[in-house]
């Protein structure tokens, strides 16, 4: 009778370690930790270059498998103060074995964690608009990963004041509003921000339109539309008022736009309408800094040009003996 007990316990003691031997009799233990991730993950000679097939947008994408773990824990999942794991995004890989295919389930940023901003830009007239907008070029809007994606890949994701972060944001915006982001780039924020200047000192497209849930700038609950823009400007520019958001901040001096714009209002002798843009005045101004830059230079060369060829004449006069 004991030893029929003994058996029987030895029996579940074999069915309780059972998973755990047949895993590594094939050489994978099920990774629950980043160091146990990183046992593969973080050696090249185990894992390399793969093909993937983005779930969203069906483009086909070669990625690495190699994770950096430096520059995971100094992502925004890394650093946060719950201590993000790998399972903690991906798959549990308890009951996993081998290389763990079929490939382990996509990472719903949404669902997992960030519903609220998700919802925020889902809901949003800018979201909207680019999917009647893409529908003809069959492209997708962007998505969390396109905007929030890291230096090498997605895991690396960067904390919301980080400078390549930031300066990321300003490149995703150009993709569809080129013709904004010259003119953001004739502004002192954008001039800034393209000699690498892009901390928080300098604003950039999500700190005056906003991160998730854009509105046209017409919209007055826009936060560049007019009843939200003082507030706006108020976050970097202390003591700003109506008077001081008449800056303009996308001057389009110097695009071929504004002068064919004011030349057909003059042809149309619309003339309130050249009076009442004040793109009109920055074009004027430019056009006559313009002007006495050229006819300083102009003039500085003339002048020069001259005074060689008078002491050209005054040198050879000086050889045939004439005298100065």
């Amino acid at each position: 009778m004991q030893l029929k007990k003994w058996a029987g316990t030895c029996r579940n003691i074999f069915l309780l370690f059972l998973p755990l031997f047949f895993s590594i009799s094939i050489g994978q233990v099920p990774a629950q930790e980043v160091d146990d991730c990183q046992e593969c993950h973080g050696n090249p000679t185990k894992v390399g270059k793969v093909t993937r097939i983005d779930r969203e947008t069906g483009e086909v994408k070669v990625v690495s498998m190699l994770v950096d773990k430096d520059a995971f824990l100094h992502s925004a999942h890394g650093r946060s103060k719950e201590g993000f794991t790998c399972i903690d995004c991906h798959q549990d890989l308890d009951g996993v074995f081998g290389e763990h295919l079929p490939l382990l389930n996509p990472v719903d940023c949404v669902t997992f964690c960030h519903d609220d901003p998700g919802a925020s830009y889902l809901e949003g007239s800018h979201h909207k608009h680019m999917v009647e907008k893409e529908k003809e070029k069959k492209r997708c809007p962007p998505t969390c990963k396109e905007c929030h994606i890291g230096k090498n890949s997605m895991r690396e994701t960067p904390v919301k004041d980080d400078p390549f972060h930031r300066g990321q944001t300003n490149q995703m915006c150009s993709g569809c509003h080129e013709e904004y982001q010259l003119t953001y780039c004739t502004n002192l924020h954008g001039q800034l921000s393209s000699l690498g200047y892009c901390n928080t000192d300098v604003a950039n497209c999500s700190d005056c339109h906003g991160g998730h849930e854009i509105l046209k700038s017409e919209d007055p609950e826009s936060q560049v539309g007019e009843k939200k823009i003082v507030e706006t400007c108020s976050k970097c520019h202390k003591g700003a008022d109506k008077k001081f958001v008449r800056h303009v901040a996308h001057p389009k001096f110097k695009r071929p736009e504004l002068y064919k714009d004011v030349v057909k209002a003059v042809k149309d002798r619309d003339f309130k309408k050249i009076a009442t843009n004040p793109q009109s005045y920055l074009m004027l101004i430019f056009l006559m800094y313009v002007g006495i830059i050229g006819f300083t230079f102009t003039a500085f060369g003339a002048h020069s040009l001259l005074m060689w060829f008078r002491i050209i004449k005054d040198e050879k006069k000086e050889e045939e003996g004439h005298g100065h």
